[in-house]
């Protein structure tokens, strides 16, 4: 046992060293690089220059206009209907609750760009829904799901998953009896509503209402998408001015973008923080739902209610459905008239159909592996040695979800547009490995946050047992720690690798010929008027969903994430 623990060291520093490597050349060096590219040009200081071209360039113009109100826009539907749905959840009764929270849920699998591809299949000018409109409203546009109404109903009803895992739990800690105080005194519904139960959520609702924010000003998939030619919003713009070779002012309108959305996070994490504590666990009496006494409204409560059912899950039912359907029903029939394997058959067995799910299930699985390599690794190494190092590690681990996307995207592309030296002096920009190696860097956070708890929350008498009988480190960790943390990282790794599937801003910028992701097919495909990519398009579509589906299971069966307890009603 003694003559393994100076290997045990080597080994120890060695993958210290690694982890310092991995950190300065594919997280500092591209946020550097970013930088410089913004503020520096031979030498120069050159970022008022760019500051003024961007000013001056009408695309960039109306980008941040269509962003600025567009977002203003979100915020306020987004608000209505998932303040709508909390409290139809969780204050009134409401018949057949559970069939809504199933619907509700469903922007939790139905999301980004798979969400995107699937309105635009129900809704767009060749969609189920828009001939089924048409055969009623004859002069009705064929393309008039497409521009900014297109954009802002897809974010109303898919940017409610914060209301509805959050403000819900926030709702479920409201000390009833405060309630039936107000109550008891002649307070009305309403005035209960906003006197007593808003302010009790605030905290939360306030977090909710950021982060909310922080997706509506990142929008990418939708304005894609549903924006047609005419609506544009900053988060393509830096794409289309990556692809027309300005990386500076690319990385500028990234920077801008990025700062305004770490202000966002740091509110939220505030006013987080703040509900966490004003919201706290001292409730004595779980709500009881409360049935609306007046028969219209009632009515009007539950056809509302019902009204947000069809909206979600007519659009997943339609996918689903026609991706069983002949490729030549698609943009003709409502329902299609036979069903058929065929579609699933190509995916699987037509190599250029199989290919972007290839890609994407080999490239998400390295950088998953990977990601999960180092954070095994990282996670004990930063709460066993507590110093500066650490602690710096620690912090530049969560920069990719304090930094957007596609600043890092940027940053990536800057970096390794030349030989570097970090990396063997290799060129990386149009490789196959730059992709792989922006998946994993995007996906260290998760799994950072979750894999830090499971090690923390390990009870130190296993350890200090074994220590005491002679096992050295490695083999604590091989036989003890590891089978320990073991359900969360497979979990979190099954989350991770979900994600990547259907991960868009940073494919777009970094993919190849060589590498085309399933993201980059979803979108290219849903843009195609070919019934035959349509087809393959909703068999990838489902897919994701399927295995979004059974990774959220698996949490709840593993009781990952779980929130505080709730009373059923």
């Amino acid at each position: 046992m003694n003559r393994a623990a100076p290997v045990e060291r080597v080994v120890y520093w060695i993958g210290v060293a690694a982890l310092i490597w991995i950190v300065i050349t594919f997280l500092i060096l591209p946020l550097v690089a970013s930088l410089h590219a913004v503020f520096f040009k031979d030498g120069s200081l050159v970022v008022g220059q760019i500051a003024s071209e961007l000013s001056r360039s009408r695309r960039v113009r109306a980008a941040l206009w269509n962003t600025l109100w567009m977002t203003s826009a979100t915020m306020v539907t987004v608000t209505i209907v998932g303040m709508f749905q909390v409290v139809v959840l969780e204050y009134f009764h409401v018949r057949g609750r559970a069939l809504l929270k199933i619907a509700y849920a469903t922007p939790l699998v139905f999301g980004g760009v798979v969400a995107a591809a699937g309105y635009n299949f129900t809704y767009g000018p060749s969609g189920a829904v828009t001939h089924l409109v048409k055969a009623a409203v004859s002069s009705l546009p064929q393309a008039w799901f497409i521009g900014w109404f297109g954009v802002l109903f897809t974010h109303t009803f898919l940017m409610t998953n914060f209301y509805y895992l959050f403000l819900r739990a926030a709702m479920r800690r409201v000390d009833y009896a405060t309630i039936e105080a107000a109550r008891s005194m002649g307070a009305s519904e309403y005035t209960i509503l906003w006197r007593v139960v808003l302010p009790a959520i605030m905290p939360t609702f306030l977090a909710v209402t950021l982060l909310t924010l922080y997706t509506a000003i990142s929008s990418f998939a939708a304005p894609q998408v549903l924006g047609g030619r005419d609506f544009h919003m900053l988060s393509q713009m830096v794409l289309t001015l990556n692809s027309l070779r300005r990386p500076d002012m690319a990385a500028l309108l990234a920077l801008m973008m990025g700062l305004c959305l770490m202000a966002l996070i740091l509110l939220s994490q505030y006013f987080e923080a703040r509900g966490s504590y004003v919201g706290g666990a001292k409730a004595t009496a779980p709500i009881q739902l409360r049935k609306i006494c007046s028969p219209i409204g009632n009515a009007v409560l539950h056809l509302f209610a019902y009204l947000l059912v069809a909206i979600y899950t007519v659009p997943i039912a339609l996918v689903v459905l026609f991706s069983f359907a002949p490729a030549a029903s698609i943009g003709i029939e409502v329902i299609p008239s036979s069903l058929t394997l065929k579609n699933y058959t190509r995916v699987f067995t037509e190599g250029s159909a199989f290919l972007p799910f290839f890609n994407s299930i080999v490239m998400s699985f390295v950088a998953v592996s990977a990601a999960l390599v180092v954070t095994l690794f990282a996670v004990p190494v930063t709460l066993g040695r507590r110093s500066w190092l650490t602690r710096l590690l620690d912090i530049t681990f969560f920069l990719p979800w304090v930094v957007p996307s596609i600043l890092l995207a940027v940053g990536l592309i800057v970096t390794f547009d030349t030989p570097n030296p970090l990396v063997g002096n290799a060129v990386l920009l149009g490789g196959y490995w730059l992709l792989p190696i922006g998946y994993a860097i995007v996906a260290l956070p998760l799994m950072v946050r979750f894999l830090r708890a499971a090690f923390m929350g390990i009870d130190p008498a296993y350890n200090e047992a074994a220590r005491s009988m002679g096992a050295t480190g490695l083999y604590r960790y091989r036989r003890i720690i590891l089978p320990i943390v073991a359900p969360t990282a497979i979990l979190v790794a099954g989350m991770a690798f979900n994600d990547l599937l259907s991960e868009y801003p940073l494919s777009a910028f970094l993919y190849n010929v060589n590498n085309k992701p399933l993201p980059i097919a979803i979108v290219d495909s849903s843009l195609s008027v070919d019934p035959e990519q349509a087809a393959l398009n909703l068999v990838y579509v489902t897919l994701i969903m399927a295995f979004s589906l059974a990774i959220i299971l698996l949490a709840e069966r593993i009781g990952l994430g779980k929130g505080p307890e709730t009373t059923t009603l």
